[in-house]
């Protein structure tokens, strides 16, 4: 058998030996994922190096448009500055003007990447934005696969559109990917190192979650933040909670039992009352309650996390106090 005929295992990617092909023609796995595979109960698949390196490349993080030199660059893509400027105006003046047809057609016909180029350049990125996704009746709306390639500086600053009155612009959460919203919430927190400014901000991405009205779009993004961030945003709101009060009492073989409120949150507890039912600040309960209802259980491991966490940091100043 010549070199021309080298194969390789589906499933590892090693070349499959010439004595195996010989042996076994058409063989398209080596021999230990060959015996690995027979080991499998039936029905199992060993998972293929392709299907490995076809998935790599599907979740492969998404690269925001950013200004190199003379281009505007967003993973693959470039495009020139002069271009995109002289394309950029004619976009502002179909829209200055109110034709919105035209408008359409023109960034809406580009790739993704070109679309999100020229809303970064636009003098108005938030209506540059909404012509992505707008429909034939002239209704705007932001495209997911645009939202996706704004720089993160921008959409934290389109999302807090009024941050005196914490009020969020919700329809471009709801256009947000999960990887969009844990990218930006992240990339927002990356460079501060203060614990209580981090729970601030961290708790300010939850206030903007919770004004979204659609649970499963709230619940699906609240998933894709590190729990650790989760807590940190409750971490200064735990005091809300009064975990260490009494919830209920109970008889338990004709003795009464006292249970915390802490029990509400455990892996144990079957159901719960409304974060909100025992919280005295109704903005603090308005937003528990939210991601309480998108997911109960990921905020039940969430407050247990922080109450611990808050305990650990109580422990360690007292100890610094001796």
């Amino acid at each position: 058998m010549t070199q021309e005929t080298l194969a390789h295992c589906e499933v590892c990617g090693v070349v499959i030996p010439n004595v195996r092909l010989d042996a076994v023609p058409g063989a398209r796995k080596c021999v230990p994922c060959q015996e690995k595979q027979e080991r499998m109960p039936e029905g199992m698949q060993l998972v293929h190096v392709q299907d490995l390196l076809e998935k790599e490349e599907e979740e492969a993080p998404v690269q925001p448009v950013e200004v190199q030199e003379d281009r505007l660059v967003a993973g693959n893509w470039s495009g020139g500055m002069m271009d995109l400027v002289m394309q950029n105006g004619e976009l502002r003046n179909l829209i200055r003007t109110g034709n919105k047809e035209k408008a359409r057609e023109l960034l809406q016909t580009m790739p993704v990447e070109a679309q999100a180029a020229l809303v970064v350049l636009d003098e108005d990125p938030e209506e540059a934005l909404s012509v992505t996704g707008m429909d034939a009746e002239g209704n705007p709306g932001y495209r997911t696969e645009v939202v996706a390639f704004l720089p993160t500086e921008m959409l934290a600053g389109l999302i807090a559109y009024d941050p005196d009155e914490k009020r969020f612009n919700t329809e471009l959460i709801r256009a947000m990917s999960p990887d969009a919203f844990k990218r930006t919430v992240e990339d927002t927190l990356e460079p501060m190192d203060n614990a209580e400014l981090r729970s601030q901000v961290s708790w300010e991405w939850l206030q903007a979650l919770a004004a979204l009205k659609d649970a499963n779009k709230r619940a699906e993004l609240l998933r894709s933040v590190d729990s650790d961030i989760l807590e940190e945003a409750l971490l200064t709101r735990m005091g809300h909670l009064k975990l260490n009060e009494r919830a209920a009492t109970v008889e338990v073989d004709g003795m009464s039992v006292s249970f915390s409120r802490f029990w509400l949150f455990s892996e144990d507890a079957a159901v719960g009352a409304r974060p909100s039912s025992f919280i005295e600040d109704p903005s603090v309960g308005r937003v528990v309650d939210a991601l309480w209802e998108a997911d109960p259980v990921l905020l039940r491991f969430v407050i247990r996390g922080a109450w611990e966490r808050q305990l650990d940091q109580i422990k360690v100043e007292e100890e610094d106090g001796e």
